[in-house]
């Protein structure tokens, strides 16, 4: 039994790894008011986006290049890539922060984020505590 419950993690854990771009992506809807002012797959691309550089900035080493690579193909795809593209103007670090809390995969006040090492090796971060810390993370993803 015990072997069945590690495979089934283990899955649930593959699982995770396509919400790779969801966290900043489902906060950024809501501050869109869920509605047809960013579309579910434009704020997961911007997500994608923001979770690569937000990668580069917690010291990936490939991350940064890689973080170029991939917004430059979601832009060439018409998606937003930056917060500058957010229709009526993007939240702030502190009101992302707020929604990004609200987020079902918040656990004891801590969010998960789905990171990146390289294209192809996401990996589940440590869950970082929402708060202050974080919001300094999140502001200069804004950037």
């Amino acid at each position: 039994m015990q072997g069945s419950w590690r495979g089934t993690s283990a899955r649930n854990g593959e699982r995770a790894l396509l919400n790779l771009g969801h966290t900043f992506g489902h906060a950024l809807e809501a501050a869109a008011g869920f509605s047809d002012r960013l579309l579910h797959g434009e704020a997961v691309a911007l997500g994608t986006a923001l979770a690569f550089e937000f990668s580069a900035r917690q010291g990936s080493s490939r991350a940064p290049a890689q973080a170029a690579r991939v917004t430059r193909h979601l832009a060439r795809a018409g998606l937003p890539v930056s917060l500058a593209q957010f229709p009526g103007g993007a939240p702030g670090a502190d009101r992302l922060m707020e929604l990004m809390a609200q987020d079902k995969k918040v656990k004891r006040g801590r969010l998960t984020f789905i990171l990146l090492r390289d294209i192809g090796k996401a990996y589940i971060a440590s869950r970082r505590r929402c708060g202050a810390g974080s919001r300094l993370s999140c502001r200069k993803a804004r950037e």
